[in-house]
């Protein structure tokens, strides 16, 4: 698995080679995902395609099926426009996966298109306001506001310094 967490749907994709590596790096994405406030920074997210995974794995698609799924149905609680890709005829399971124990009327309907009979987890949470600045972002907003207050601090000094000496002379 890679070091850092997968950020965005395609990069869930990069680091699997069996179908049982989904789950986990479904689980490090969707940890990211807490962090997302603004349908914006979801959209971000989720826009660009991840590679096709069905011809690797040989899994009947149920992995490309799945996360399409995911990236629809949170699409559809937010309210957000999913992206295209999430609508491609490849990214439909090839026969029908059932998790057991489950009441099937509770799958969404985002899954059940897909052929996969499941409850997922929503892990996303839009706050309303502005979105969440980073501690870097902060920082920098920080210095840049302090740069410019010196600057004006500079510039008032220098016209005193100009007002006295002429008044001076």
């Amino acid at each position: 698995m890679p070091l850092s967490p997968p950020k965005t749907a395609a990069e869930v994709t990069f680091q699997i080679n069996q179908a049982s590596d989904l789950t986990i790096s479904l689980k490090l994405w969707q940890a990211e995902l807490k962090e997302v406030s603004s349908r914006k920074e979801l959209l971000k997210r989720v826009i660009d395609a991840p590679p096709l995974l069905r011809s690797r794995l040989k899994d009947q698609g149920y992995c490309d099926a799945y996360l399409a799924a995911y990236v629809d149905w949170i699409c559809q609680l937010t309210k957000t426009k999913a992206p295209t890709w999430v609508a491609q005829p490849h990214r439909v399971a090839d026969a029908p996966m059932i998790d057991d124990g489950i009441d099937l009327s509770l799958t969404p309907e985002a899954f059940r298109q897909r052929n996969i009979f499941t409850i997922p987890e929503n892990v996303i949470q839009l706050r309303r306001g502005r979105p969440k600045k980073s501690d870097a972002h902060k920082l920098k907003n920080n210095a840049e506001r302090q740069h410019r207050y010196r600057q004006r601090v500079k510039a008032k000094l220098k016209r005193l310094e100009q007002l006295e000496n002429e008044s001076g002379k």
